[in-house]
C-alpha cells in the first residue's frame, strides 16, 4: 500500500501453521526485537538536525531468506503436491513459523555488521545501527524489514546498498515518505509526522462520515467516569476503537494520550458513556488533522530536555485506589521524540510526593536517550535539564532532606535524587505550571491550555516565548532558594 492509501500491489503467501509447532522440537527461541517508537522518531529528528540525506528501504519476502536450523516438514495445501508428495522439508524459514521473525533478525543483523566493523549495533536499542566519524555519519533504524536511513557520505551509503543486495533483494526510496503507518512530509529544515489516513479510516469504520459537530478538546474537563457492569457490557466495539486510538496517540498525537489511557483502564468494564467518550476523541482527531507533529532544525536548542508533571487526586478522575497520574515529554534539539502517561505504582500523600515520584518516572524515560546519544554515540548530553513545576519536589531531589511528610517514600523513588546529586545526569529547573507542557498528560484540560501545550509539543508555535519566561522564572527561583537556605 502506498503512503496515500492506494493499493500498490497484491500479494499471496504460503503460510505455515505455526500453532502446531512444539517447543524444543520444532523451535527453540522466537524472540525478535523491534525498535522503540521513540528511537524511530529520534532517527527522523537526527536526520533533520544534522541535515543528512534520507532514504527508506524494504526487503522483499524477508522471512523467506533465513536458513532454518531445525528440521521441519510441512504438509502442502490441499490440491498441491511436490514430486508426488503432499509433504516437503523446509530448507528456509517461512511466514507463520514461530521462529521466522527471529531467524530473519539474526540474518539481517549479520549482514549489516559484516559490512563495516565501525558500523555499530546499539546496546541501548538492538534495532539501531550507527557510525559517527569525522567523515561519515550513518544511522539506521530497522523495524523487521523496514529501514529508515540517514547519511552524509554518498559513497558509504551506496557501498552499503551493494553489500546488502549481495545477500537479499533490497529496494530503496529516497522519498522516505512513509514508515510504520506514519506519513512524513519533508522540506529543507522541517519534517511533519501524521496519521491522517488512519484517522479517516477509523472515522469511516465507526460512522463519522459527515460529522459536523467538532469537540474542541479530546475529553471534557468535568467528565465523571463510572465503571460499567462486566456482565452486561454494551454491544459496542469499545476495545477496538480505544486501542486503535492508543496506537495513534503513541506515534504522532500526544495531545490525546491522556484521554486514551484513561479509557484504556475500562476495556473490560465500559458503558455507553465511555463509548461516547471514545467517539469524542475520534471526532476531535477528525477535525484537527491539520495539526501535525513537526520537527524543525533548531541549532540553539538543548540536545535533550525533559518536562515532567503529575496530577494529585483529580476529583473527577481519581481512581478507586487513589493513585496519581504521571506525564513526561522528552525533546531532542527542540523536537518531541518521546511522551508518556502512566498511573503511579503507589498512593501519594501530597502533591510534592506525587511530583517527586514523577521525576523518577521522567528520568527513567530519558535514560534511553542518554545511553544512546552520550554513552554510545559520544555526544555531550548531560546534565539534562528537567523542567518541574513543584518547588518541594525539586528540593527533595536536590537535597538529602527528610521530614515527617517524606520519610515514608520508598527507596526506588529516590532514584531521582541519586541521578541529580551523585551522577549529575540531570539538573532541575523550575517552570510555571501554566508553561509546563507535560500537564497535557496528567488531566483533561480546557481549550486554551490544551491548544497552548499541544502547539508547543507539535512545534506549531515558537519555543522562544516560553523559554524566555522560564529563564526569568529560574532567576526568581534561584533568589528565593538562596533566601530560604540563608
Amino acid at each position: 500500500m502506498l503512503a496515500n492509501g492506494d493499493i500498490d500491489k497484491y500479494k499471496a503467501r504460503l503460510v505455515a501453521q505455526g500453532f502446531t509447532q512444539v517447543f524444543g522440537i520444532d523451535y527453540h527461541e522466537n524472540f525478535s526485537p523491534t525498535p522503540q517508537i521513540g528511537g524511530v522518531r529520534l532517527v527522523i529528528a537526527f536526520i533533520i538536525h544534522f541535515q543528512l540525506e534520507k532514504a527508506s528501504a524494504d526487503v522483499s519476502g524477508a522471512f523467506l531468506e533465513a536458513t532454518l536450523t531445525e528440521t521441519i516438514f510441512m504438509k502442502l495445501p490441499e490440491g498441491i503436491s511436490h514430486r508426488g508428495s503432499n509433504y516437503v522439508k523446509l530448507l528456509k524459514s517461512l511466514y507463520g513459523l514461530k521462529q521466522a521473525a527471529r531467524d530473519w533478525y539474526l540474518l539481517q543483523d549479520k549482514i549489516i555488521r559484516e559490512f563495516d566493523p565501525e558500523l555499530k549495533k546499539s546496546l541501548t536499542d538492538a534495532c539501531i545501527y550507527y557510525k559517527i566519524t569525522k567523515d561519515c555519519i550513518f544511522i539506521i533504524s530497522v523495524h523487521v524489514d523496514d529501514y529508515a536511513i540517514g547519511y552524509n557520505n554518498k559513497k558509504y551509503y551506496e557501498d552499503f546498498l551493494n553489500h546488502y543486495r549481495k545477500h537479499v533483494k533490497f529496494t530503496t526510496s529516497e522519498q522516505f515518505d512513509y514508515i510504520l503507518q506514519m506519513k512524513l512530509e519533508w522540506s529543507e529544515n522541517t519534517v511533519t509526522l501524521s496519521q491522517n489516513r488512519q484517522i479517516q479510516t477509523l472515522c469511516n469504520k465507526f460512522g463519522l462520515h459527515n460529522n459536523v459537530k467538532s469537540p474542541v478538546t479530546p475529553m471534557k474537563t468535568d467528565i465523571k467516569i463510572i465503571k460499567g457492569d462486566k456482565l452486561h457490557l454494551p454491544n459496542k466495539p469499545y476495545a477496538e476503537l480505544v486501542c486503535s486510538l492508543l496506537f495513534i496517540a503513541r506515534y504522532t498525537r500526544p495531545d490525546i494520550l491522556y484521554s486514551v489511557t484513561v479509557l484504556c483502564r475500562y476495556l473490560t468494564c465500559y458503558n455507553d458513556d465511555l463509548w461516547h467518550a471514545a467517539l469524542r476523541i475520534l471526532k476531535y482527531l477528525q477535525h484537527t488533522t491539520d495539526k501535525k507533529l513537526t520537527y524543525i532544525r533548531q541549532e540553539n536548542a538543548k540536545v535533550l530536555e525533559v518536562y515532567c508533571d503529575a496530577d494529585w487526586c483529580n476529583k473527577e478522575l481519581i481512581t478507586v485506589d487513589g493513585k496519581c497520574t504521571s506525564g513526561a515529554a522528552i525533546f531532542f534539539h527542540g523536537n518531541a521524540v518521546d511522551w508518556s502517561c502512566q498511573k503511579q505504582p503507589d498512593v501519594s500523600f501530597s502533591t510534592t510526593e506525587a511530583e517527586y515520584k514523577q521525576l523518577t518516572f521522567g528520568m527513567k524515560q530519558a535514560m534511553y536517550y542518554i545511553n544512546l546519544l552520550q554513552e554510545e554515540m559520544k555526544f555531550d548530553v548531560t546534565p539534562v535539564p528537567i523542567h518541574e513545576d513543584n518547588q518541594g519536589a525539586i528540593i527533595l531531589a536536590q537535597q538529602p532532606t527528610v521530614s515527617m511528610k517524606s520519610r515514608h517514600i520508598a527507596f526506588r523513588h529516590h532514584y531521582a535524587r541519586e541521578q541529580v546529586m551523585e551522577f549529575k545526569r540531570f539538573v532541575l529547573q523550575y517552570i510555571k505550571s501554566q508553561d509546563n507542557c507535560a500537564d497535557i498528560f496528567t488531566k483533561p484540560l480546557e481549550r486554551n491550555t490544551l491548544c497552548r501545550h499541544r502547539d508547543f509539543i507539535f512545534n506549531l508555535t515558537p519555543h522562544t516565548s516560553m523559554k524566555q519566561g522560564r529563564r526569568a522564572e529560574d532567576n526568581d527561583t534561584g533568589q528565593n532558594k538562596k533566601t530560604k537556605h540563608d
